[in-house]
This record gives C-alpha cells, sequence and structure tokens, in this order.
C-alpha cells in the first residue's frame, strides 16, 4: 500500500511539473484575438512545478489581458525538423495549432533539433523551417508570424538533471543564428531569446535547459514587447493594452 501511494504521488507530480506531455483540447473563445503559442517542453514548461500557471504563455495571457486568448501548443522534445527524431509537425498539437484559427503565431523551437541524432545541417533546418512557417501563412487569413531563438542552454548542475538536458549545449547559439536569418529571409518578426538570456544561469532551473518561472517572465515579457510593439493594425495595440 505504502509503494502504490509513493508511486501514484511520483507520478503526480511528474505530471504537475510538465515532465509528461498532457495532450488536451483548447477550448477557442470567441470574439477575440487568438495567439497560438507553438513550441517544444520550454513552451509547455516542463519542470516547472503547476506548470500551467507558471509557464510563458500563461504569463502572456495575463499580459495581453482578455482582449486575446493565448494558447499552448506544446509538446516535451519535440523538433523542428520533420527529419528529427519527434518532428512537431506530426503531433495533434500541430494540427490543434491550425484549427485554432490563430491570428498570430509564435513559433519557439530547435533546441531539440541541436541533438546529433537529430542535426543534419545548417541549410536542412533552414529549409524545414520555411516550410513550418508556410503551412501557417497557407491558413486563412494569413496570421501574424513570430519566430523565437531557443535560449540559452547551460550545464546541469550535476548528471542527475541531465535527464532532461540532453541537448547539444555548443549547437544551440548556431540554430539561434540560423534562426535569426531565417526570420529575415521569410519576413517574419523575430524574438532572440538566446541573447536576451545568455549568460543568465539563473533563469534556469537545475537541469540548465528548461526556464525557471523568472525565465519563463522574461521569454513572456519579451513575446508580449513584440506582439505590442508592431501590431498588425492599430487596433490589435489597443487589445494588447
Amino acid at each position: 500500500m505504502i509503494l502504490l501511494i509513493i508511486a501514484a504521488l511520483i507520478a503526480a507530480a511528474v505530471v504537475l511539473c510538465g515532465y509528461t506531455t498532457v495532450r488536451l483540447p483548447v477550448r477557442r473563445e470567441e470574439g477575440k484575438r487568438h495567439i497560438a503559442c507553438v513550441g517544444d517542453s520550454v513552451t509547455y514548461g516542463c519542470t516547472l512545478p503547476l506548470f500551467f500557471l507558471r509557464r510563458y504563455p500563461t504569463v502572456l495571457q495575463k499580459l495581453i489581458g482578455s482582449g486575446a486568448q493565448a494558447a499552448a501548443f506544446a509538446v516535451n522534445d519535440r523538433t523542428l525538423q520533420d527529419t528529427g527524431n519527434k518532428p512537431f509537425r506530426k503531433e495533434r498539437a500541430f494540427r490543434q495549432s491550425r484549427e485554432f484559427g490563430p491570428d498570430t503565431v509564435v513559433i519557439l523551437l530547435g533546441t531539440n533539433d541541436s541533438k546529433d541524432i537529430n542535426w543534419i545541417s545548417a541549410a536542412a533546418f533552414r529549409q524545414q523551417y520555411a516550410e513550418l512557417i508556410a503551412a501557417y501563412r497557407a491558413l486563412s487569413p494569413a496570421p501574424r508570424i513570430v519566430i523565437c531563438t531557443p535560449p540559452c542552454a547551460f550545464k546541469p548542475f550535476n548528471r542527475f538533471f541531465s535527464i532532461t538536458n540532453d541537448a547539444k549545449l555548443d549547437r544551440v547559439p548556431e540554430i539561434a543564428a540560423e534562426i535569426k536569418a531565417i526570420a529575415a529571409v521569410n519576413g517574419t518578426e523575430l524574438v532572440d531569446l538566446y541573447a536576451l538570456t545568455q549568460g543568465k544561469r539563473e533563469l534556469f532551473g537545475p537541469d540548465g535547459l528548461h526556464p525557471n518561472a523568472a525565465g519563463a517572465k522574461v521569454i513572456a515579457e519579451a513575446v508580449f514587447r513584440t506582439l505590442s510593439n508592431h501590431p498588425d493594425k492599430e487596433s490589435d495595440k489597443q487589445e494588447m493594452k
């Protein structure tokens, strides 16, 4: 009996700290602007206790207020590239993000592409990122696209926390640089989270990869600044206040 209770507590902790992805439908709130926050475990809130209350899309929702709906479409450990071991575009979350009918799509992917098992070349990454952007632009009406560089990544405090950090740390800045170029070539807006978090280990949890609550807040504020400062039209600016 004691073992069952311990197992149940561990399972609950795993879920509540975002270590395992719970795939739930998103209810679209009519009469609002709709912001789809697309991504991997950084967006999902992996390692954050009560992640659904503290991850960056939730903080972003508080910042934008009731005029818009920010919804998370994120799956842990997923890659931007379809050639990766766990492609985001093969996930139900990708389909749901398009069915959401977003006015704005914020993409935060790339950290998992850094792994040796997933990385092919910079050219392949650029091509597949352009394909993802095109998939969202094909929606009618075409949404505003904002793409984010992955945050900086650090070594875990010890070997135990490597369980949730198997990224290739020295490749993350290369991917961040590629995403900056992708934004310029594809005409999207950019949020440079790598530059924003570089050298700021205090914004990350013990594994050095996933933002803590302070880090999630920094990401949300950066995305909010971009959404507020470069609206599609004047009415958007009012809704972001």
